[in-house]
């Protein structure tokens, strides 16, 4: 829906633009993703020679008695994580200062008789959000698979780790991170371990995975590390914004919708794979050579009418030699896609934000984050940003207007010379195209605040579209989320009603008819704002006042009569 909304925002605008094209000269008459191999089985590397494996690390672990699992709670600064034993998974990762859910005023509320009629669901302010999504018969982050061995892989998931740990403290400001060692012994002397450290003051995780044959015969192994499903945000295809896999290969960023996939998706040489939605991302990064990344359709789970697809890192298969191992390392990002948290892990995951126009929209981002500091306030923010973008398009703005004006004093003339040279056409333009020279008047300059308001419309759009800061962001009164759309209605109405009074007070040169129809366009865009974000709305309400400031001044200029 919001894909629709957004096209027909751009070709409403683009109407506009050709109405004012138009006018002076004949009036009144989803990427090609990177290189992927899809849908491939994965090519079994060579077999690698027992002299060239790494030495196993250590003797093979003595078996220890059958014991039940457990699960290992992690308490860092910014977010609670718990491990489960068995297995050796990430079940868990709760963020701290980030809710599921907020609740918005709407007419709800305020009529409890349309509660069911708009279908208000209750709301719980107190639930963190998940970064670990669950479904039946799916895996979790760190689960660790055996392509084309399902027993082993089953058998894997099945064990009961051992850990010296019981709990995880992950203290703010700590010079060193906190690693959790699990350890995992399967049949036939296989043995995964596996370390998984968390850093102080960030959402990333660093995983190790080691694979080590103590037994006495060769193993084929080929090695898939699953990361899960994930964030949990509830987004059920409703929030604005890409939903899916978002990977970074050949230095370019791909988007791909889980209803695309085919089975499976490959990605060669990944960067980063990652599981996206609008304001949270799980990414993780090889630090150590892949055979490719995987998405993985998770078979009979749904998210309303959509695939559920899963991510992993697939290493090259190896036949792997007695007291040898096979090892890997992996960097995460399980975390809210805020710019600075995102730095921190490096490899251009702030492209994730996915900015349209982004030497606009970068910019913008920063100059509204610099307001927040000293407003605290992001939607007195947005009305600050609005009021720098309006005082940058001044000059522009008020040629084009005067433009307009001295456009309206040209159209009498523009009558009679038509009613002239009726029965001509080209001699009809010709002569136009010389009374705008004679008088100086160009016909297109009408159309340069548009024009400048397009691309930036578009750049802001996105910029507030998955800025995490304004999520669950209050503005005033009955604004309570800037992220959210108004449930009243009340800002689209007003944005609505500021740009019908803009365009009466705006000189054109439109004939009746074309003027009609330009009436309809606050009513069209008061529709397509309905559902937008009240932060976006505000910014176009905001501007709408400030240019019929604008046009109240310009209005007060006079413009002499044209000399025949």
């Amino acid at each position: 829906m919001d894909q629709r909304m957004f096209l027909a925002v751009g070709l409403s605008m683009a109407v506009i633009l050709g109405f004012y094209l138009l006018v002076p000269m004949v009036q009144p008459p989803p990427p090609q993703p990177a290189t992927v191999n899809q849908g491939r089985p994965a090519e079994v590397a060579t077999a690698t020679p027992a002299s060239e494996s790494p030495q196993a690390p250590g003797p093979a672990p003595q078996a220890a008695p059958v014991a039940p699992s457990r699960v290992i709670q992690v308490n860092a600064p910014d977010y609670t994580a718990a491990v489960d034993t068995r297995g050796g998974r990430l079940i868990s990762m709760e963020l701290k200062d980030y809710k599921l859910e907020k609740n918005s005023l709407d007419w709800g509320d305020l009529i409890p008789l349309l509660r069911e009629w708009l279908h208000k669901a209750s709301v719980n302010p107190d639930i963190p959000v998940q970064m670990v999504k669950k479904a039946p018969n799916s895996t979790v982050p760190f689960t660790v698979e055996f392509v084309g061995d399902e027993p082993l892989t089953k058998a894997f998931q099945a064990v009961v780790y051992s850990s010296e740990e019981s709990q995880l403290d992950v203290k703010p400001g700590a010079l060193r991170p906190a690693t959790l060692t699990l350890t995992g012994q399967g049949p036939g002397g296989l043995t995964v371990r596996k370390q998984i450290t968390f850093h102080p003051d960030s959402f990333i995780v660093d995983y190790e995975v080691q694979v080590i044959n103590y037994g006495n015969a060769p193993r084929p192994v080929h090695v898939l590390n699953d990361f899960g499903l994930g964030p949990n945000t509830n987004h059920a295809r409703v929030t604005r914004g890409h939903y899916g896999p978002m990977y970074r290969a050949g230095g370019k960023i791909h988007k791909a919708d889980t209803d695309d996939i085919k089975q499976a998706l490959r990605v060669a040489e990944p960067q980063w794979l990652a599981m996206s939605d609008t304001y949270f991302i799980t990414a993780v990064a090889p630090q150590t050579p892949v055979e490719s990344g995987v998405y993985t359709l998770l078979a009979g789970a749904m998210e309303g009418k959509y695939p559920v697809a899963g991510y992993g890192m697939e290493l090259p298969a190896v036949n792997l030699e007695p007291q040898k191992m096979i090892g890997s390392k992996f960097k995460l990002y399980l975390g809210p896609k805020s710019t600075n948290e995102m730095l921190k892990f490096g490899n251009r995951l702030e492209e994730s934000l996915d900015l349209t126009l982004d030497f606009i929209a970068s910019p913008m981002l920063a100059m509204l984050r610099w307001f927040f500091s000293f407003t605290h306030n992001y939607g007195a923010a947005i009305v600050m940003l609005t009021i720098v973008v309006r005082v940058l398009l001044f000059p522009l703005t008020y040629k084009g207007m005067v433009s307009m004006k001295r456009m309206q004093k040209l159209q009498p003339k523009m009558v009679a010379l038509r009613e002239r040279m009726k029965g001509d056409k080209e001699k009809l333009n010709r002569e136009m195209m010389e009374m705008y020279r004679r008088h100086k008047v160009n016909p297109l300059s009408g159309c340069l605040p548009i024009v400048f308001q397009i691309p930036i419309f578009f750049a802001l759009y996105s910029a507030l579209l998955g800025a995490i800061e304004q999520r669950h962001s209050p503005f005033a009164l009955w604004i309570a989320d800037l992220s959210a759309m108004d449930g009243l209605y009340v800002l689209p109405l007003l944005m609505g009603g500021s740009m019908f009074f803009q365009q009466r007070l705006t000189p054109t040169s439109l004939d009746p008819m074309q003027a009609k129809i330009m009436l309809w366009m606050p009513v069209i865009f008061t529709f397509f704002m309905l559902n937008f974000p009240a932060g976006l709305t505000l910014y176009w309400f905001t501007s709408n006042l400030l240019s019929i400031a604008q046009q109240l001044i310009i209005n007060r200029v006079k413009i002499p009569d044209f000399a025949d």
